[in-house]
């Protein structure tokens, strides 16, 4: 089982995915933080480690190359590379997180659940200043391999951007600097990611996208996130 979870800057992704990580453990998973390790140690793991597993959590952008060089320099405020070249970044992160981890770790039946990926590209170099086209994007050899290998389930949080712009002004421990997360830019992110023009790039290639309300308390959001895994689970 694959399913992404995305949303706004500040919409609740971490706490969803907390919730979900508790939970499979407290069920007799075994977790694998993959952001976590790349981020102490600056690499991936060795896939054979990975696949005694029974799920790998990860994300986007990666903490190990080229992800690091996106997270520290590309998306800083006040830098001016063209959205042009940061796609072309994610995607090459893309393409080596899919091809060296992600594929033949869903191929051995690992399930993998991501925080963000090209469900974002999609989004916020859609809209961004100088903004790409779906088409181009989509034919970015590590959006298009991702696409291909689409998650199972895209689930979505539905947070108004105030809201998240406040929740991203108080989490001073973990201040991004990132031109995302501006409110302008969050209002209309936020609009795309509820698109039928967004949505469809996933329902037309068999992904099933659903719903959170990330403004509710953080005890029922992560109630609400379990009751959705579990439905994820009755179903695959």
């Amino acid at each position: 089982m694959f399913i992404m979870v995305d949303g706004i800057d500040g919409s609740g992704k971490s706490t969803v995915i907390a919730a979900w990580k508790n939970h499979l453990v407290a069920e007799g998973n075994t977790v694998f933080d993959l952001n976590a390790y790349a981020k102490q140690h600056g690499h991936y793991p060795e896939l054979a480690e990975l696949r005694a597993y029974d799920f790998v959590l990860s994300g986007e952008p990666t903490y190990a190359g080229i992800g690091a060089v996106i997270r520290h320099e590309l998306i800083k405020t006040g830098t001016s590379y063209s959205t042009k070249s940061i796609a072309e970044a994610y995607a090459l992160d893309r393409l080596m997180l899919y091809t060296t981890l992600l594929i033949p770790l869903l191929d051995s039946g690992v399930g993998v659940i991501q925080d963000r990926g090209v469900s974002t590209s999609l989004c916020y170099q859609h809209i961004s200043t100088n903004p790409q086209g779906i088409d181009f994007l989509t034919t970015l050899e590590g959006n298009a391999l991702a696409l291909q290998h689409r998650p199972d389930y895209l689930v979505l949080l539905n947070t108004p951007p105030s809201v998240a712009a406040t929740r991203l002004t108080t989490r001073a421990e973990k201040q991004d600097n990132v031109i995302f997360e501006r409110l302008a830019f969050l209002e209309e992110s936020a609009a795309f990611f509820a698109a039928d023009e967004y949505r469809d790039i996933f329902r037309s290639r068999g992904t099933q996208i659903h719903s959170l309300a990330g403004d509710t308390k953080i005890d029922i959001l992560q109630e609400q996130a379990i009751v959705l895994l579990n439905q994820f689970f009755k179903r695959y």
